[in-house]
Parts: structure tokens; sequence; C-alpha cells
């Protein structure tokens, strides 16, 4: 089988156990949703290693669970690594392009309300 067809039944297989849409995985992982599209149904879609580790990042995955073949089952990383969900990955991301003083400010905002919801 083609490594893009491989790939995109990847992507498309553990996109839908998290429950996401084509939109929400684009909106993750800072690509077009087009692109994605291209992905999951076509196999004349290139993709970079880049792009790759992007999306596996927003399915809470490794690139090698992308690469896989097998058969036509997504399998979960054998690694016990923590990935972050999407949306923590977004608001990270969100905080990353603020400036630094205004990310602190909502940082520190943010933990004070998680010390008092313990």
């Amino acid at each position: 089988m083609n490594i893009n067809l491989i790939i995109g039944n990847n992507i498309r297989e553990r996109r839908n156990q998290l429950g996401l849409s084509q939109e929400k995985l684009a909106e993750f992982s800072n690509l077009s949703v087009n692109f994605i599209s291209k992905l999951e149904r076509t196999n004349g879609q290139n993709i970079s290693i880049q792009n790759l580790y992007q999306i596996a990042f927003a399915l809470q995955t490794d690139v090698n669970s992308l690469l896989a073949q097998t058969g036509s089952e997504y399998q979960e990383p054998a690694s016990e690594e923590t990935i972050p969900t999407p949306n923590v990955q977004l608001l990270t991301r969100q905080l990353e392009l603020m400036e630094p003083q205004q990310a602190e400010r909502l940082a520190k905002n943010f933990l004070q309300i998680l010390a008092e919801i313990k």
C-alpha cells in the first residue's frame, strides 16, 4: 500500500477515535482543512515531516503510529509519554504568540484560578 494512503488512513482513524472534525484537526495542527482533507482521501498529497509532526501532536500520538501499516485500525503509540490534549496545545500556542508580558499575566491568572479550584 502507498505510504500516503497509510498516513491518510491512520490520520482519519485517529481523528475519528478522538471525535475530532477535519476542521478541528486543522485548527489544532495549524494546517488548512483542505490539506487535511486531501491527506485523508488521496494518495497524491505529500506531507513534510514538520506537518506530520504537527498532526501527530494534535492527535495526541507519535509520528511512528501515523506511519505504521496496521491493517485498517490505528494503534496507540507504545510510548507512555503524556501528550497534551488539542485544547491545551492550542492554548499553549496562543500564549507563545503573545507578547511575553501579556502571556505571563494570563498564565499567572490561569494558575490562580486553578489554585482556587483545588
